[in-house]
């Protein structure tokens, strides 16, 4: 952690959420200000909606601490940051139905304008997301072939993690997709081992099931890399690598082309940095599927 480090709050684009203003500056707070974001992050949003004396107490610091560190997240008072907190909050949980009334209303050549410009930037808003030492470091655990990845997603999300998924299972070995219903998911906890990768794709209107099974894979000593939103899933308190993917796109339901489009980037990655491993791995399931008559 730094030094105190006066002067005012720099302006927050309002787009950016509280988690992820938060995670973003973790380096630029002091001991106790860092303590307060580790206690908000490990418990978001519900930390953040208690009164400054059970946050503090949370955090094991003091009142004029707290004031001080939503002071520099650029909130004149702690009403002011609970009140942005709630907002933040009703954006994350809209669903579809709630989202309908705020539609805009154009032709057809209108909308496919709207959805191919809100695309192009959701993709490019997720690439700036992910860094280039997180994606280094990203891409050199998918390749390790000493670890074993799994990949899990919610109701929507699981045909981006099944898509990574078969991607990697064609360059690797020791891929696994997490199926069935969650009562199984037991099973493929028991078989994460400490330095395996746990690939979570988790949007909002998140999931309890999904951070329940994530928090037990890092428990396990697992590595968490988490595709989620621009608000971030509960799941990111565990994740160490978080890559945040903007979805909103001018209809009643969120984009999931920024996640995929994250997918390709880290398979192109594992491509390269596998290089003949990867190549000689396909060679060999295309002279299966040739002999033994698979994939019709």
């Amino acid at each position: 952690m730094t030094t105190d480090r006066p002067g005012p709050p720099a302006e927050v684009a309002p787009e950016v959420s509280i988690q992820e203003r938060v995670r973003r500056d973790l380096p630029n707070f002091t001991d106790a200000e860092g303590r307060v974001a580790h206690a908000l992050l490990g418990e978001y949003p519900v930390a953040g909606l208690e009164t400054v004396a059970r946050l503090a107490k949370r955090a094991g610091t003091s009142g004029p601490t707290i004031l001080r560190f939503v002071g520099r997240l650029g909130f004149t008072s702690y009403a002011a940051f609970q009140e942005a907190l709630r907002d933040e909050i009703h954006v994350r949980l809209q669903g579809p139905l709630t989202r309908y009334s705020a539609l805009p209303r154009g032709d057809e050549a209108d909308l496919t304008e709207q959805v191919s410009e809100a695309l192009r930037s959701n993709i490019e808003g997720a690439a700036r997301n992910l860094s280039r030492e997180d994606l280094a470091t990203i891409v050199a655990q998918l390749s390790d072939l000493d670890r074993n990845i799994f990949f899990l997603g919610g109701r929507f999300s699981w045909m981006l993690a099944s898509y990574f998924h078969h991607y990697m299972r064609e360059l690797r070995p020791g891929a696994r997709i997490i199926r069935d219903s969650n009562a199984a998911w037991a099973d493929y906890l028991l078989d994460v081992r400490s330095g395996d990768v746990l690939v979570v794709f988790d949007f909002r209107r998140y999931q309890d099931d999904v951070l329940d099974f994530a928090k037990g894979a890092a428990a396990l000593g697992a590595s968490i890399v988490l595709i989620t939103d621009v608000w971030y899933s509960p799941v990111a308190a565990y994740a160490d690598f978080c890559i945040a993917c903007p979805v909103g796109i001018p209809s009643a339901f969120d984009s999931g082309a920024s996640g995929l489009a994250m997918v390709e980037i880290l398979v192109a990655g594992v491509v390269e940095t596998l290089g003949e491993t990867a190549k000689d791995r396909i060679a060999g399931l295309e002279q299966l599927r040739k002999s033994y008559n698979f994939g019709g």
